[in-house]
């Protein structure tokens, strides 16, 4: 929001950033970001040529999982002497003083310094204008439910007219037992905040003499399985864009309940979802990506 102080919304993107980075003993058998490493290793192998590409980060607040991902991706890439791909964070209000220190880790993770509205990419990060020719592969982790329909329809409208891929990742949806994670989410932070960050005297101030932080996670949590979608809502984001003025038309042929292909002007994608357990019994990981096919 405009008017929320930016230290407390980099404190928020850092918490945010550290449940996707550590794994909670017991309840997780590995990290949600390693758990997304996964995902995306998975839907990069599938790619004929990946020595073009670059995955740009949308919304990356604090860095999220990114990071994590970028070492994953490079790494299994080196064991095969294959080119590491570019990783970009981005954002609409850039985090930068978190991005300069990740990226001080990797030479292969960098980031955008100027604003990066996701709804109106530049052209660095669109496949058909990017540096180098790269192909754009379109990253939102924990971030595309902060979109409403109208603006969601854009953002999909524009990852499948100027990417060669996109996925979106989300740790929550709107059952009943994922409202009931979050409402554990305050007693949690006040154990964690003291091992995360107890180099940050600010962020430690706000969480124990002022806890601010421990009551805006929880009701951010609650508001974001609200607004996560499920597969068929997003299909029917896809709808609504084929409707609105466009260049070219848009058809969509479901095959399953997780699947479906899209054919914009002379190229077809891939498109599917599903889910995996991050926090045992009830915390699940949502995906949905898109993968563009030459025909």
């Amino acid at each position: 929001q405009p008017r929320f102080p930016p230290f407390l919304r980099q404190r928020c993107q850092s918490m945010l950033a550290a449940q996707w980075m550590h794994r909670l003993p017991l309840i997780q058998a590995k990290s949600p970001a390693n758990l997304a490493s996964e995902l995306i290793l998975g839907i990069l192998e599938q790619y004929p040529d990946t020595d073009d590409l670059t995955v740009v980060d949308f919304c990356s607040g604090g860095g999220g999982p990114t990071p994590v991902i970028e070492h994953a991706v490079n790494s299994s890439r080196a064991t095969r002497e294959q080119r590491p791909i570019p990783f970009l964070l981005s954002d609409i209000s850039p985090h930068l003083d978190a991005w300069i220190d990740l990226s001080s880790r990797s030479e292969n993770l960098s980031f955008i310094p100027q604003p990066v509205d996701a709804t109106a990419p530049p052209p660095s990060v669109i496949s058909v204008t990017a540096t180098r020719g790269s192909k754009i592969f379109r990253l939102f982790s924990l971030s595309f439910h902060h979109f409403g329909d109208e603006l969601a329809a854009k953002v999909l409208r524009s990852s499948l007219e100027t990417s060669d891929g996109f996925a979106i990742i989300e740790l929550q949806d709107r059952r009943v037992w994922s409202l009931g994670l979050m409402l554990i989410d305050m007693p949690l932070l006040m154990l964690v905040t003291l091992l995360w960050f107890w180099r940050d005297p600010m962020h430690l101030l706000f969480t124990y003499t002022i806890p601010i932080l421990p009551c805006i996670m929880p009701w951010d949590g609650l508001v974001s399985c609200l607004r996560t979608r499920e597969f068929h809502e997003l299909v029917q984001l896809l709808e609504k864009s084929a409707t609105d003025s466009a260049k070219d038309e848009l058809h969509i042929r479901r095959t399953g309940n997780q699947s479906c292909e899209v054919i914009i002007g002379e190229v077809q994608w891939e498109i599917f979802g599903g889910r995996k357990m991050h926090t045992w019994p009830v915390g699940y990981m949502n995906w949905f990506v898109g993968r563009r096919i030459q025909r």
